[in-house]
């Protein structure tokens, strides 16, 4: 869709500044105990690697790692930065793995799927899983779908955001085959003071 490549041209020129502004590697530290704590180990897949801010963490975890990204020039610097681990230029909807991996981590890209595609989105990545796969996805609070003009350095850039409630996304998580096993909020977090929803899931 054009606002959905309206954000892949984002990311991909803005990789450098938005590295450098949004690295805070410890933003997910709470959900990644809860995720390390449902799954131990094991192989995971990252929906939306972008520059690698998570790989370390999830790397230190002991987890097999794999990334993917829609935008080359982030993937370029997650690649200079983490060589020792696999990434691969693949949108959600064109994910071509096996059914390999025990859980897959999705943080705060989810967000840029229209709500239309979202159960497509979820559908592709749950077939790259294995029964009973623990994931996260982390979501902004809000209602409706937007093309939002950001800030990029000397720039302004175009993303599209889609804005969820808890119930609305319970629902379609349903729909998509996915369990809900835990869940947390995150209020006025960030430089923005943003709201996020925070869902453990598990595929069936």
């Amino acid at each position: 869709m054009p606002e959905e490549e309206a954000t892949k041209n984002t990311y991909d020129e803005s990789a450098a500044v938005w590295t450098v502004h949004r690295s805070q590697s410890d933003f997910w530290l709470e959900e990644l105990k809860i995720f390390h704590k449902l799954l131990p180990n094991g192989s995971i897949l990252e929906i939306g690697s972008g520059a690698g801010r998570d790989v370390e963490n999830l790397v230190n975890l002991g987890y097999k790692y794999t990334g993917t990204d829609i935008s080359e020039g982030m993937l370029k610097i997650a690649r200079q930065k983490f060589p020792k681990q696999k990434f691969y230029r693949q949108s959600v909807y064109d994910l071509s793995f096996p059914k390999e991996f025990d859980g897959f981590w999705a943080a705060a890209v989810l967000l840029h799927i229209p709500k239309s595609r979202m159960v497509e989105a979820l559908g592709k990545i749950r077939n790259t899983m294995k029964p009973g796969a623990v994931g996260f996805i982390s979501l902004k609070d809000g209602s409706g779908e937007n093309l939002q003009e950001d800030d990029f350095g000397d720039k302004k850039l175009r993303r599209f955001y889609s804005y969820w409630t808890k119930d609305e996304f319970i629902n379609v998580l349903e729909v998509a085959e996915y369990e809900l096993l835990e869940y947390s909020y995150k209020p006025n977090v960030g430089s923005t003071k943003e709201n996020w929803y925070c869902f453990f899931v598990k595929t069936l």
